[in-house]
């Protein structure tokens, strides 16, 4: 690794063409605009990443948050990196100051740091942790790009639908009107939809706003998040997607603690707060019950209703070989790849099938609108 003055004159440099190009005299990003301004997964990856390698070249905790807070790519991320070196300079240790802004560096991140430095190790410490992060965020986007498919796949269908009944229908539908042929059921069918569309789409775009709206409200209760909670584990193939994100999530979530050396009891509280899934947050806090009692973390888990037996023994071998927190990450390593596996497969058989779906939906609208064109012309043709 280089010298001190080598990493700040480095990343000095990389913040001096970051605020050249992001300069409020030249162009705004949207990430900067008020609505969108948030510090992402990312940003707080990239921080902790950046800071581990400055610490590490024995740069000062001050130097090092003024030129992260130089480089910094939103305005939020900007202002809370602000926040922290003002609170260093006022003698504040770094995992305080972090724990003063629970909104944007959570108690992952504030643990880790103050073992970090009580140990020593605050450079490994926030290294290991923005690896953790870096992962949690490859495993987020993998399952929003697979599920972000069928989504737009969706609207596009609307938004075609809607055009050819809008624009298209009643254009035939004039045609037709003014012949003398007789119109099949299906083609009626076509034009009713059309006239209703018609006459009642801002009633519809209302009802759906307030649909959306109305739902977003209903699933921040809590009983309609003990009722998903409930449900979505039972559902097939979601269920299974749902249990291994869990348990990638909680075995890196724990591993990266424990090896950062916090301590078993601290490190499950910490990762209990992480998820908000009721039932696993009890089935968390019983595995602190157990092992406040003595017993190996393995034990409780082999009875649990939604970690499997194989992560049990997997975690059992872990604490007898004395590397349980290598076995944990282990673990983790695995279930996401099985995760990335089945958001490809979902992406492999979803695609053609939807496509056949919009496909038989625009035809079967389009059929029907020339299924009356053809008795027209055989009507032409038998009378000449």
């Amino acid at each position: 690794m280089g010298s001190a003055p080598e990493i700040e004159m480095l990343v000095a440099a990389k913040a001096s063409f970051a605020s050249r190009k992001h300069s409020p005299g030249k162009r705004r990003r949207v990430a900067d605009l008020p609505f969108f301004s948030k510090v992402s997964a990312q940003d707080k990856a990239t921080f902790l990443s950046q800071l581990s390698m400055m610490l590490g070249a024995r740069v000062p905790v001050v130097k090092a948050l003024e030129i992260l807070a130089g480089q910094a790519r939103s305005s939020k991320m900007k202002v809370a990196v602000t926040g922290l070196l003002t609170d260093v300079r006022k003698g504040s240790s770094l995992s305080a100051s972090l724990a003063r802004q629970p909104e944007i560096f959570d108690q992952l991140l504030v643990v880790t740091a103050e073992v970090g430095q009580e140990s020593g190790r605050l450079p490994d410490v926030l290294s290991s942790l923005a690896d953790h992060m870096e992962k949690m965020n490859v495993l987020k986007r993998k399952v929003v790009q697979a599920l972000a498919y069928p989504v737009l796949v969706l609207v596009v269908a609307v938004l075609v639908v809607s055009f050819l009944l809008l624009y298209v229908v009643p254009t035939f539908a004039e045609m037709f009107r003014t012949s003398n042929v007789q119109i099949p059921y299906a083609t009626q069918l076509v034009i009713y939809a059309s006239n209703f569309l018609s006459s009642y789409w801002i009633y519809m775009a209302c009802f759906g706003f307030a649909a959306t709206l109305t739902t977003k409200w209903i699933s921040g209760s809590d009983i309609s998040q003990e009722i998903a909670e409930k449900y979505s584990l039972r559902t097939p193939w979601i269920g299974g997607v749902m249990t291994k994100n869990y348990t990638a999530r909680f075995c890196r979530t724990l591993g990266t603690l424990l090896q950062s050396q916090v301590p078993l009891v601290d490190a499950l509280s910490v990762t209990k707060r992480i998820f908000k899934n009721r039932k696993l947050r009890c089935e968390i806090e019983r595995l602190i019950k157990s092992v406040k009692q003595g017993h190996p973390v393995a034990e409780p888990l082999a009875t649990s209703g939604i970690f499997s037996p194989v992560v049990a023994q997997m975690i059992a071998v872990g604490e007898e070989t004395s590397e349980l927190e290598k076995m944990l990450l282990k673990v983790a390593s695995f279930y996401e790849e099985e995760i990335e596996d089945m958001m490809d497969t979902l992406t492999t058989v979803i695609e053609p099938i939807l496509i056949v779906i919009l496909g038989a939906i625009v035809g079967s609208i389009l059929i029907s609108l020339y299924l009356p064109m053809f008795d027209m012309a055989n009507a032409v043709g038998g009378g000449m």
